[in-house]
């Protein structure tokens, strides 16, 4: 009869994997690009996020789905744990895809644009009065802000705009189309993502 080995308990478990990693703003003095960038939108298109404490993580492993849709980013809000914290307190969290923005898959603009995409989601919560909602800690409260359109392309082919914000988003794109992404910066090419 042959005998059992007995298990090495000196051999390291396997541990799980990490796939969320928290991104310090600083990196040997300097401002690390996402921080960068998104602290560039805040101040020129996002003034209203200002006093916003945005942290950022980067999220590693995302795959695309099985319609081929590789998620770029998410922005949560902070629980009230999260926000009470004595150091490093933050209202809302950006997840970042690593391998997206890492990995040579997004350029400089497409990284931007999901950044301020992210950003588009979050907004400051108002009261009855439309006024800044405030905790009773007085800090402003934020809410997470839906996209303005969530549609198919074969509905917009067989129906065209049959709803308002459809054609308000068409209207959008066609304005946009003529314009630079950025100031100064010709027209990019679509690079197909995912």
């Amino acid at each position: 009869m042959a005998r059992r080995r007995k298990k090495d308990k000196t051999a390291e478990k396997k541990r799980k994997a990490v796939a969320v990693h928290f991104l310090a703003r600083l990196h040997a003095g300097k401002v690390r690009s996402p921080y960068r960038i998104m602290e560039s939108l805040i101040k020129s298109h996002r003034k209203d996020l200002a006093d916003a404490q945005i942290a950022i993580a980067w999220r590693m492993g995302w795959r695309a789905d099985a319609d081929g849709k590789l998620k770029l980013g998410t922005m949560s809000l902070a629980s009230e744990f999260q926000r009470d914290l004595p150091s490093d307190a933050y209202d809302a969290v950006m997840l970042l895809n690593h391998e997206a923005f890492n990995k040579g898959i997004l350029n400089d603009q497409q990284q931007e644009a999901v950044i301020f995409h992210e950003l588009c989601h979050l907004e400051i919560a108002k009261d009855t009065d439309g006024e800044p909602k405030m905790d009773d800690k007085k800090r402003t409260c934020f809410r997470l802000r839906k996209h303005d359109i969530e549609e198919f392309n074969e509905v917009v082919a067989k129906f065209g705009y049959y709803k308002a914000d459809v054609e308000q988003f068409a209207a959008t794109a066609i304005e946009a189309r003529s314009q630079p992404l950025l100031p100064g910066v010709e027209k990019p090419t679509l690079a197909k993502v995912g």
